[in-house]
C-alpha cells in the first residue's frame, strides 16, 4: 500500500500541475472573450477568479494527506467542473462554444484508473451542464424549444456514453495497475527472501566485474576475510592472494568454473570461480573456509601414520629376530673353529638386512619439513647412483642437465635412491637402468626405468601403500617413503608400468599434470 500511494500521489501531483495550467490558460481566454462579450453581471469573471484561487489552494492543502488520494482527485474534478459551469453560464449558456471542456473532465477522469470516480464525474458534468444553461437561460428570460431540449439530450447522452467508455477503460487501467502493483510486490518480496538467503549463507560469495574489482558480497565475506563494505569497488588482490592458477584460468577461460585453494592468514580457503551472462558482473566467487577439514585430515593423517608405525614395529620385531638367530648360529659355529667363508657372508648380508629394515622404518617414521633451496641436481643424481651402485657394476645411465633447481636435496636424495634400490633389485643386469631428468622452465621430471618384469596390476593400485611389496625381503617402506615425500614437496609420482618390459617411475612438480596411480588412497 505505501508504494502505491506514493505512486499515486506523484500522478495527482503531475495531474495538478497540468489542471492549473490549462485553468489559468482557459480564465486568460475567457478574459479576452469577455472583453468583445456584454456583461449583464461583471462580477462574474472576479468571483470565477476568486473561486478558482480558493479550490487551488485546498486542492494543495490535501496534498498533506498522502492515503486521501481518491478524495484529492474528487475534489479536483470536482473544482473544474465548478469553474467550466460558471465559464458556460457567463459564456452564452446553451450556446456556449466550452461545453465540450466538460467532456474533456470526464476523459481525464478516466485516465486515472478510478471507475467509481468517472461514473461519479459523468453524474456531475451533467448536473453542472443543466444547471448552467436552465440557470442563464431563466436569468435571461431564454426559450428551451423542442430542438433545445433534443440536443440537451444529446449532449447528456454524450456525456454518459464518455463516461461509461472511460470507465471501461479505467476498469483496464486499474487491473493492469493491480498486476504492475502485485507483481512489484512479489519482486519485492522474492528481493527481500534472496537477500536474506544470500546473507544467510555460510559461504562468502563475491560479485567481480572483468578487472577482479569487487561489486558486492553477502555477510559472511565480512566474517571470512574480515573485511568493510567500504571494500566495494576495489580489487579483489588487495585483499586476498589469489594462487596463479586462477590468474591462468581468467586468461585462458577454458572452463565455466575453476577452484583452487589459497592462504588468508591462518585459514586455509576453497576458491570457486564462476563466469557470469551479464556484462558489468563477470564473475562470481565463492570462499569456504575449509581450516577445520584440513587440520581433521592432518589429524588423521598423524593417526594412519601412528598406525602404520605400530604394525612396522610388530613386522620389524619379528624380522629381526630370524636374523638376530642365524647371526647368533654363525658365532657359534666361528667360535668352534670353523673357517668357512660362508660364515662371514652369511653375518654380513643379515647385518645389512637389518640395517635396511631399520633405515626403511626411521625413513618413514620421521617428520618431513621441505627446506627448498637451490641445488644442482646432476649432483644429486650422479652421488645417489654412487651410492646404491658402489663398484659400478650395475653400469646406471642416466642423462641431466647440468643445472640448479629449487629444490629440498634430503628429499630428493630420499626418493631416487628409494627407486634406484628398487630398480637395482629389479634389473641387476649391467646398462639395464636408466634415470633421466628433464628441466622446462620452472617444470622439471625425474624418470628410473628398469628392465624387469615389471609390477603387476594387482599390486598397481596400492604400490604406494605401506607393506605392499612384491618380494619376499622386501619391507614395503620405501615407495611409501617415497609417496610421502612427494606429498610434502606438492610433487607428483606415477608409474609407466609395461609388464614384462620393466617399469618407469616418474616423478615431477608440474602443478597442472594430472594424478594418477596411487591417488585415490593418498589424493
Amino acid at each position: 500500500m505505501g508504494i502505491n500511494n506514493q505512486y499515486e500521489n506523484k500522478r495527482l501531483k503531475r495531474l495538478f500541475l497540468s489542471r492549473l495550467l490549462g485553468s489559468i490558460s482557459l480564465l486568460l481566454v475567457f478574459t479576452w472573450f469577455s472583453a468583445y462579450t456584454a456583461q449583464e453581471h461583471p462580477y462574474l469573471l472576479q468571483q470565477a477568479f476568486f473561486l478558482w484561487f480558493i479550490l487551488s489552494v485546498l486542492q494543495a492543502a490535501l496534498f498533506s494527506f498522502p492515503r486521501f488520494t481518491t478524495g484529492n482527485l474528487l475534489c479536483q474534478l470536482t473544482s473544474d467542473l465548478i469553474l467550466i459551469g460558471l465559464l458556460i453560464f457567463g459564456s452564452g449558456g446553451l450556446t456556449s462554444p466550452i461545453i465540450f471542456l466538460l467532456g474533456v473532465v470526464i476523459i481525464t477522469a478516466g485516465t486515472q484508473a478510478k471507475v467509481l470516480v468517472v461514473l461519479i464525474t459523468a453524474v456531475l458534468a451533467c448536473i453542472t451542464y443543466l444547471l448552467a444553461i436552465y440557470t442563464y437561460a431563466s436569468m435571461y428570460n431564454q426559450e428551451i424549444s423542442h430542438a433545445h431540449t433534443l440536443h440537451i439530450l444529446l449532449q447528456i447522452s454524450l456525456f454518459f456514453l464518455a463516461g461509461g467508455i472511460m470507465a471501461l477503460i479505467a476498469r483496464r487501467h486499474a487491473d493492469l495497475q493491480l498486476e504492475r502493483s502485485h507483481s512489484s510486490s512479489q519482486h519485492h518480496q522474492l528481493q527481500k527472501l534472496h537477500n536474506q538467503v544470500i546473507n544467510s549463507m555460510q559461504e562468502s560469495i563475491i560479485i567481480l566485474d572483468e578487472g577482479f574489482n569487487i561489486q558486492d558480497f553477502n555477510d559472511a565475506t565480512v566474517r571470512i576475510l574480515n573485511i568493510s563494505p567500504e571494500r566495494i569497488g576495489q580489487s579483489l588482490y588487495s585483499i586476498l592472494t589469489i594462487p596463479t592458477s586462477i590468474s591462468d584460468f581468467v586468461k585462458h577461460n577454458k572452463l565455466d568454473t575453476f577452484r583452487a585453494e589459497t592462504r588468508h592468514n591462518q585459514q586455509f580457503l576453497l576458491l570457486t570461480l564462476t563466469r557470469l551472462i551479464e556484462k558489468k558482473s563477470a564473475w562470481l566467487m565463492t570462499i569456504v573456509d575449509i581450516s577445520e577439514t584440513r587440520e581433521l585430515e592432518q589429524q588423521l593423517a598423524e593417526q594412519d601414520k601412528l598406525a602404520s608405525i605400530g604394525q612396522m614395529a610388530a613386522m620389524l620385531a619379528h624380522e629381526i629376530r630370524n636374523p638376530m638367530q642365524t647371526i647368533s648360529q654363525a658365532v657359534e659355529l666361528m667360535d668352534l673353529g670353523s673357517n668357512d667363508k660362508k660364515l662371514e657372508h652369511i653375518i654380513t648380508d643379515e647385518i645389512s638386512r637389518l640395517n635396511r629394515l631399520v633405515s626403511d622404518m626411521l625413513d618413514y617414521a620421521s617428520p618431513l619439513h621441505p627446506s627448498a633451496q637451490s641445488e644442482n641436481v646432476k649432483t644429486l643424481i650422479q652421488a645417489s647412483i654412487s651410492q646404491i651402485d658402489l663398484q659400478n657394476q650395475h653400469l646406471i645411465q642416466f642423462s641431466c642437465p647440468d643445472e640448479s633447481i629449487n629444490i629440498d636435496a634430503d628429499h630428493f636424495r630420499l626418493v631416487i635412491d628409494n627407486l634406484l634400490r628398487n630398480a637395482v633389485i629389479a634389473s641387476p643386469d649391467p646398462s639395464s637402468i636408466h634415470v633421466t631428468f628433464n628441466l622446462k622452465g620452472d617444470e622439471w621430471s625425474l624418470s628410473v626405468r628398469d628392465h624387469g618384469s615389471g609390477i603387476s596390476k594387482e599390486l598397481t593400485h596400492s604400490l604406494f601403500e605401506p607393506f605392499q611389496t612384491g618380494r619376499k625381503q622386501g619391507t614395503g617402506l620405501g615407495l611409501a617413503t617415497v609417496w610421502q615425500v612427494c606429498q610434502v614437496n606438492n610433487w607428483i609420482i606415477h608409474i609407466d608400468n609395461i609388464i614384462q618390459s620393466g617399469a618407469c617411475f616418474i616423478v615431477q612438480n608440474h602443478p597442472k599434470r594430472k594424478k594418477m596411480l596411487g591417488e585415490k588412497k593418498h589424493g
